[in-house]
């Protein structure tokens, strides 16, 4: 009996001991972590706006886990899904960003009504970019809620001065290198490709349907000649201005020329070099990976070697989501 009760009494004591610590443990958590980096702002900044980039320095990166991105390509609304088997779904936002000054992200795990947030803050000094890397937690209940606070604490400081280091010395290595706005792009050499094809113009309000019948022609041609597409849809642009008249090719992958001629005609791109990247989302929204292949031209000095072109890998009447289409977009290029 007096074993049981000392048990039972070193038991209080210890309860009371925790919940005398957890008293004065505080009821919000305020992290903050700071770098100063010798990059150039753009390319520090890109490194948190873009979900992509974060496989060069994340703290928490894991090749283990099948990582998804939907949303904008950067900036606000931008998403990075993974699924851990014991942790189940995360997901992490951008909800604010201010080019070259601010970018706040929303974490929530397994299904959380919210997350926590992650601000992060860019400021050039005359050594660098200093980065600034800040978590608050409010309103920890007491005493489970405090003691979570503090395991919070102690593993996000260390995390955050990880993350910061690893930002820093990837743009410190790197500095000269642009990042081409996360995209891969693949520069190699393609075999000829034959097409029917047919040429047309239009202002962007006619474009959807120019193209639509560009397209029906192209079709109703294979039907006469009983003759099935050999790959996807592809467009190539000659000369694109949005604020004015756009002249454009239509063109359907064929396995064998054809000697046709006509509004509907036999074309064919020539074996050749091309660089060119895999774009996910809406039509309207795929400026961002033409500029950075023009940028990919222009940094390692090559020029164009004809007219650009898009493959379009996913049909929109299968998939409702534009965020989940596919378009392969390519540059035709040759050495200065």
């Amino acid at each position: 009996m007096n074993t049981v009760k000392i048990l039972v009494t070193l038991l209080v004591v210890s309860i009371l001991g925790v919940l005398t610590w957890a008293m004065f443990l505080p009821s919000s958590v305020h992290i903050e972590q700071k770098v100063v980096i010798d990059a150039p702002m753009e390319k520090v900044f890109s490194q948190v706006n873009n979900f992509h980039n974060w496989q060069n320095w994340s703290p928490w990166k894991d090749s283990t886990l099948s990582t998804v991105y939907e949303g904008s390509r950067e900036g606000v609304g931008a998403k990075m899904i993974w699924t851990d088997p014991k942790e189940g779904k995360s997901i992490q936002t951008i909800i604010e960003s201010t080019e070259n000054k601010m970018v706040v992200t929303e974490l929530i795990f397994n299904k959380q009504d919210s997350g926590a947030k992650n601000y992060f803050y860019f400021e050039q000094k005359s050594d660098g970019v200093e980065v600034s890397w800040v978590m608050d937690v409010e309103a920890l209940s007491f005493p489970m809620g405090r003691f979570a606070g503090y395991m919070i604490e102690k593993g996000a400081n260390f995390n955050f001065n990880k993350g910061l280091e690893s930002i820093k010395n990837y743009c410190e290595s790197n500095a000269d290198i642009p990042d081409f706005g996360g995209y891969e792009i693949i520069d190699e050499v393609l075999a000829e490709k034959y097409f029917l094809s047919y040429e047309s113009s239009g202002t962007m309000d006619e474009l959807g349907t120019k193209i639509g019948n560009a397209f029906g022609e192209i079709m109703i041609n294979m039907g006469s000649l009983q003759i099935t597409p050999s790959g996807k849809p592809h467009v190539e642009w000659n000369e694109f201005d949005p604020e004015s008249v756009s002249s454009f090719r239509c063109m359907m992958p064929i396995a064998v020329n054809q000697d046709l001629e006509g509004e509907v005609s036999s074309y064919t791109i020539p074996e050749g070099r091309f660089i060119w990247l895999k774009y996910m989302g809406a039509y309207d929204k795929s400026a961002i990976a033409w500029e950075n292949l023009d940028k990919y031209v222009e940094y390692n000095n090559l020029e164009m070697n004809g007219s650009p072109f898009e493959e379009y890998v996913t049909d929109p009447s299968m998939e409702a989501d534009t965020n989940n289409w596919i378009t392969n977009i390519y540059f035709p290029v040759k050495e200065k």
